[in-house]
């Protein structure tokens, strides 16, 4: 089990021996909330302060603790909103944890960020060109309410690689139920065997599974696509 699921469990554990204390033993309930809110000031402050500062400079080594903040938040989360056989599902899935971990849902409820882009125009074939425009008028929107990133290179290194995916067919931008656009990914294939890997992911408004699945349905991959992530603790991962 990864460090983050594992974490996580661990700390369910805590919650279901608190929640037993409460129930059948006051005194000691009182005692162990008393700790686990202790606990839960440094897991969400020094830690969290660690973990802010590894994803704002991708050269900062991991650091275990880098775990914590979010393991906590996603126990708490599991834990009150639990549906039957959840918790025993992500107790028993081993190294399949990950997909059992709240990842979507806490980070919709992140800031809770309203997607303010207007819906995209249904293609229109006979206008490639005009196509090719708006996608990439949506992807320096996207890029532009991440504040950091390709955005801010120089004016004709961005709009030149952006340019150059799309021309090549290894850009695609995703859009939710209401056509708006929700966030967009780039690629390079690979020479010989058609590899895909990943180069740029962006979901600002925290749709980042929802693009994720979509570009998997229009890539048509049977099997795992590597994923690049600049500012990533490991730069190398898998997208799935």
């Amino acid at each position: 089990m990864t460090p983050l699921a594992r974490e996580t469990c661990a700390f369910l554990g805590e919650l279901l021996v608190i929640e037993h204390a409460r129930r059948h033993h006051p005194s000691l309930f009182a005692l162990l909330h008393d700790v686990w809110r202790a606990e839960s000031r440094r897991y969400l402050g020094a830690d969290l302060d660690t973990l802010a500062a590894a994803v704002a400079d991708p050269t900062t080594p991991y650091h275990y603790r880098q775990n914590y903040p979010f393991a906590r938040l996603a126990a708490v989360h599991l834990f009150r909103r639990r549906k039957p056989g959840q918790l025993h599902a992500l107790f028993a899935s081993g190294d399949g944890a990950m997909p059992h971990l709240p990842l979507e849902a806490m980070a919709n409820r992140a800031g809770d960020i309203a997607n303010y882009l207007p819906p995209m125009p249904a293609p229109d074939p006979e206008r490639p060109s005009m196509e090719a425009y708006r996608s990439l008028g949506a992807m320096v929107l996207l890029d532009i309410d991440r504040l950091q990133g390709p955005s801010e290179k120089r004016i004709e290194a961005y709009y030149g690689e952006l340019l150059k995916h799309l021309q090549d067919q290894t850009a695609y931008v995703a859009l939710n139920s209401d056509d708006r656009p929700v966030g967009y990914a780039t690629w390079a294939n690979r020479p010989g065997d058609g590899a895909v890997t990943l180069t740029r992911q962006s979901a600002p408004f925290g749709d980042h599974l929802m693009v994720q699945k979509s570009l998997e349905r229009y890539l048509g991959q049977s099997g795992r696509v590597a994923a690049h992530h600049a500012k990533s603790a490991q730069q190398a991962q898998i997208a799935w």
